[in-house]
């Protein structure tokens, strides 16, 4: 009798990948995929495939397994040397060599795409909190969107708000809560990729999730709360200058 295989795909086919990833889906019927870690699969997508497609510093994967064993690469100021570790949005990726620094945002239609930042910049990074729990000894543990926990011995913060966390210590430099006023970045729906600010947030109910009032330029709409990352109080906390992509 045969058993059913079961468990995760090893492999990826380029026309089923997640839509964040960039590529020409048709090209080649293989895609790189991309290893667990931080990030989701839905939500990442491999080092290597950024590398030889986003930035089009290599034309291979064995030139790009030579860079990355070299330690050329930095991916929130950690040497990564697998093609298939997972980056996502907002991560920061260095090339110290060249005097370069990216950090990964999203295009009009909530593709990845990079953006050049300072040397600066690259010292911290926006993280969601996604979830909240008590620990040992009454600490608590915060989650974060991409796979930071973080122990305090106290916090009122809330999945939904935002930290600002330094890559060298992962110490929370800033809270942003999520409420009226705030700046967020849409990371889904029709307005990905885009800023806006929060007018006003509804209750969910049991059979709703909850939603946000957005305001942008002239006009206003709603998106469901998941579809939001909270990015600055009265400004970004980070610099945006997003292609515009049609």
């Amino acid at each position: 009798m045969m058993m059913a295989k079961k468990g995760e795909r090893k492999s990826q086919k380029r026309i089923s990948a997640s839509k964040v990833v960039k590529i020409g889906r048709k090209a080649h019927t293989w895609l790189l995929k991309e290893m667990p870690g931080a990030h989701t699969g839905r939500e990442s997508m491999a080092l290597g495939v950024v590398m030889r497609d986003l930035m089009e510093l290599t034309n291979n994967m064995q030139e790009t397994k030579l860079a990355l064993s070299a330690g050329a690469i930095l991916v929130n100021g950690v040497i990564r040397r697998s093609t298939k570790f997972p980056v996502g949005l907002f991560d920061i990726i260095s090339i110290p060599s060249a005097k370069k620094y990216f950090r990964i945002m999203l295009d009009k239609k909530g593709r990845f795409e990079l953006q050049a930042i300072t040397e600066k910049e690259t010292a911290s990074k926006l993280c969601k909190i996604i979830g909240k729990k008590t620990v040992k000894k009454g600490m608590i543990q915060l989650e974060t969107n991409d796979g930071k926990t973080l122990l305090q011995k106290k916090s009122d913060l809330k999945p939904f708000d935002s930290i600002l966390v330094s890559l060298s210590d992962n110490k929370i430099l800033k809270e942003i809560k999520l409420d009226k006023g705030r700046i967020v970045y849409i990371v889904g729906g029709e307005h990905s990729g885009e800023t806006a600010k929060v007018k006003d947030i509804i209750a969910g109910t049991m059979k709703r999730p909850k939603l946000v009032s957005l305001e942008e330029k002239d006009s206003s709409f709603l998106t469901v709360v998941d579809n939001i990352f909270v990015i600055g109080e009265s400004k970004p906390d980070i610099g945006l200058k997003v292609k515009d992509n049609e």
